[in-house]
């Protein structure tokens, strides 16, 4: 069975930073304005400061929606019982927790330990890390206003076993690997569903870490990403970041290249190639019955893969994605990859039109009518729309 395109579109986020006033996000219209752009509702973000005056508001308005990072503060670092003080912070700015979809642990307690009734964490140990996220369950389930809220597991090396109801992962591929394999790996032996909180690939100066890619590499990555998450069964990915998040004039900052928009806010190829995926996959307005014949594929090559969509009563979209090395980590520039011809078999169309999200939201090539067509499959994902 086809997955709907609502469906696909429903499972892709980005991560903002909402509370920082020193930079790029200071700026919330534009913010918002982006996520407009990219034709995205979803953002991870971390849970208000005390008595925080941000203009939250301006962004439930814009049908904006949050996964809220939570870590303990004030009286909760001495006192357990005080755990439901990051509640508080949250219902002062979210009115009956509206606009929320995701409450989840401390972020990366490998690298940010925390303090919890009077126990202080390292890096290599998580005591308190374990304890605060039993009682944040607990005081979450106490509350109506979430009550329902699923609480999600905390990103971590090595992985913790935490109270929660989901669980929660920060893939980086590094050196510009292709993320099918590093998602593969962490989906192995799940039984419980997953979000990836934070997923990304760096587009700065040379580095250890983050091992960077250019803007082009970093659009293919990210979209073969997204197509790999889903097709996996995770139930949200957020792409790391929105925005790169302060100048960085000199290029010698690595961490400030994270984003899809570049700090003066023009998009890079990332943004570009997002806003055209899920403008490629809109779905249509009529409901209908699942298709009962799926496209046939033939040809791909040992590292592609692709998954069948539906958009409509009648239309179905084939994606096509690579995987091969694509990233000369030494030299610090693309690899040049071979294209294969696929071809696709599938029921009587009226029409069928071949999309390529990096390039354009517009179709490359539309054909007539027919029950096949061949695609010239290189590095880069495509799209191919089918209407019967």
């Amino acid at each position: 069975m086809a997955l709907w395109t609502y469906d696909f579109l429903d499972r892709l986020g980005v991560v903002t930073h909402v509370r920082y006033s020193d930079g790029a996000y200071a700026n919330h219209a534009a913010t918002i304005e982006k996520l407009g752009y990219l034709g995205l509702k979803y953002v991870r973000d971390t849970a208000p400061k005390v008595a925080s005056n941000l203009p939250y508001k301006r962004y439930l308005d814009a049908g904006i929606r949050f996964s809220m990072s939570c870590s303990p503060n004030g009286a909760a670092m001495t006192d357990a019982s005080q755990v439901g003080e990051v509640l508080d912070r949250i219902l002062a700015r979210f009115p009956d927790a509206l606009g929320i979809d995701y409450l989840e642990g401390p972020n990366e307690p490998n690298n940010q330990p925390i303090t919890f009734g009077g126990v202080k964490d390292t890096k290599t140990s998580f005591t308190a890390v374990t304890a605060y996220m039993e009682a944040l369950h607990a005081a979450m389930r106490s509350r109506p206003a979430f009550a329902k809220i699923p609480l999600l597991g905390v990103a971590n090396y090595p992985r913790l076993e935490v109270r929660s109801d989901m669980d929660n992962e920060h893939p980086y591929p590094k050196s510009g690997a292709q993320p099918g394999p590093s998602l593969a790996k962490t989906m192995a032996g799940r039984t419980r569903p997953v979000v990836m909180t934070e997923f990304g690939y760096n587009t700065g100066p040379v580095s250890k870490w983050p091992t960077p890619v250019d803007e082009y590499t970093q659009a293919l990555l990210l979209l073969n990403g997204v197509f790999d998450a889903v097709s996996l069964g995770v139930r949200r990915i957020y792409i790391y970041e929105l925005l790169d998040e302060k100048a960085d004039p000199d290029f010698k900052v690595p961490n400030l290249h994270w984003g899809i928009f570049k700090f003066g806010g023009s998009p890079k190829v990332a943004a570009t190639a997002v806003r055209n995926l899920t403008r490629i996959l809109a779905p249509e307005r009529a409901a209908g019955e699942a298709a009962s014949v799926l496209p046939q594929v033939s040809g791909l090559p040992a590292t592609a893969k692709h998954m069948v969509l539906q958009k409509g009563p009648t239309t179905v979209l084939v994606a096509l994605w690579n995987e091969p090395d694509i990233w000369d980590e030494v030299a610090n520039k693309p690899l040049m990859v071979a294209p294969s011809e696929v071809t696709l078999s599938f029921p009587a169309a009226k029409q069928v039109r071949l999309f390529d999200p990096l390039s354009s939201d517009e179709p490359a090539k539309t054909l007539g009518p027919g029950t096949s067509c061949s695609v010239r499959l290189g590095a880069f994902p495509q799209i191919v729309e089918i209407t019967a």
